[in-house]
């Protein structure tokens, strides 16, 4: 099976005429023609995971976030971020990206964040003829701090920023993996108790809050990571060899 085979095959669940005008899913680097070995799947394309892709000797590396988003008007080989690039071409490693298409698709990001917080009756957020930004759906009415400790420990987070009323009761729940401030809004038109998304800019969560949402910021990797194992299931279910994951954790982000 070439490499291109894996990726048409996840593309069928994750489209990539979905991703966002601005976005670069895809192949960033490698040839799509060369057999499938093994297969690693991490959120970002880290040191690291290069060297563990290499000792579980695979040759596709899958992303959520591109490595190569903007135009690129020269490569120095001295650089940090371009001796990744010279290490994946000298042990024969693609990588791709599924991002947005990701996030955006049914079944993808955004669905499997609101089922790993037991949501149900869940209902894309952002108003969109195909599904798109963000989910909502309930959860059994509870304290808003008990449902917190919850979220921080199913996202395996390092700490949450919270704005707004954390002690009163919580059952509408939504969420957007990654930066979601753009759907705040949303979920306020939509009378959510509670929006957990990451990035979100001070005035944005002290402004908002004041319409009586309580906005959890869990950080960008915390609210996206869980996605990689999700995708390593759908992986092995396709090659012949085995796919792998790659989680650098929380702990690069410390609350003192």
């Amino acid at each position: 099976m070439e490499i291109r085979e894996v990726i048409e095959r996840l593309a069928e669940r994750y489209p990539f005429d979905l991703q966002e005008s601005w976005d670069n899913s895809g192949l960033q680097v490698g040839d799509p023609t060369s057999e499938v070995k093994n297969v690693l799947v991490s959120l970002d394309l880290e040191d690291k995971g290069i060297d563990e892709a290499i000792a579980k000797g695979c040759n596709l590396i899958i992303n959520h976030h591109p490595y190569l988003f903007n135009g690129i008007k020269s490569i120095d080989l001295s650089q940090n971020f371009y001796k990744k690039l010279e290490k994946l071409i000298k042990n024969d490693i693609s990588v791709y990206a599924l991002h947005t298409n990701l996030d955006l698709a049914k079944d993808g990001l955004n669905d499997n964040f609101a089922q790993i917080l037991g949501l149900t009756d869940i209902k894309p957020l952002e108003s969109k003829e195909y599904p798109g930004l963000g989910r909502y759906g309930f959860i059994e009415k509870r304290p808003a701090r008990d449902f917190l400790k919850f979220v921080k420990e199913k996202l395996q987070a390092s700490g949450l920023v919270v704005y707004g009323d954390t002690k009163k009761e919580v059952s509408k729940i939504a969420l957007c993996g990654g930066a979601g401030s753009e759907v705040i809004e949303e979920a306020i038109d939509k009378a959510c108790h509670m929006i957990i998304t990451g990035d979100v800019k001070y005035h944005d969560g002290m402004d908002l809050a004041n319409e009586g949402i309580i906005i959890v910021d869990p950080g960008h990797y915390a609210s996206e990571n869980h996605v990689i194992y999700k995708l390593a299931e759908e992986v092995n279910e396709i090659i012949p060899g085995e796919a792998f994951t790659y989680d650098k954790g929380d702990d690069f982000r410390e609350f003192y």
